[in-house]
């Protein structure tokens, strides 16, 4: 994925942590969804391999969810497709929502960077000196695999000390710091 599709992804996922006030994990991405105007539905029955979807139906977006999928798997479902909405991606390409994958097509790339950058922040998961995908998985309530991806590139910025040097990326962290603060007190009582 090109850096500035990639940047626009992340940024993106700041700026609603931001605006929307969201100040503690999990994130609550069903209210968080209500709160941008965005209906947040269920279904049975979807196309084989979709776990999610996005369309506009009356100028409201509507993210439909495979009813059947376990919770963390919707919890990302929704945030994906919510990163399709919010990236503009909404009726300009065929999407499609399955476990994340590195041969993913760039659209489906960035709706993933953007969705676990929404539910799992990097300068949040740094504040709590996060050590492993399982503890990502946990505090976060995503899946293994996408605690694993997002364990990966963790890695990569503790390597870079790559934390809080964006203005917005300094914003989300501030708002999280009680949040932080709170947790580091209860891992040493």
């Amino acid at each position: 994925m090109d850096y500035k599709k990639y940047q626009k992804s992340r940024n993106m996922s700041w700026e609603i942590l931001f605006q929307e006030n969201v100040r503690e994990l999990p994130v609550n991405i069903v209210e968080l969804c209500h709160k941008l105007g965005i209906a947040v539905k269920y279904y049975d029955k979807f196309e084989q391999g979709n776990d999610g979807k996005c369309t506009v139906i009356n100028n409201q977006p509507i993210i439909l969810v495979r009813q059947d999928c376990n919770r963390q798997r919707k919890r990302f479902t929704v945030a994906h497709e919510l990163g399709h909405i919010m990236l503009g991606h909404v009726g300009r390409y065929e999407l499609i929502n399955r476990e994340i994958s590195p041969n993913d097509n760039p659209i489906e790339q960035e709706a993933n960077v953007f969705a676990s950058r929404l539910l799992a922040p990097a300068c949040v998961l740094w504040g709590l000196k996060v050590k492993n995908a399982d503890e990502i998985s946990q505090l976060c309530d995503i899946s293994q695999t996408a605690a694993e991806y997002r364990w990966q590139r963790m890695q990569e910025l503790y390597k870079r000390n790559k934390f809080l040097i964006a203005p917005l990326e300094r914003e989300v962290y501030k708002k999280f710091q009680d949040f932080i603060l709170s947790h580091q007190h209860q891992a040493n009582p």
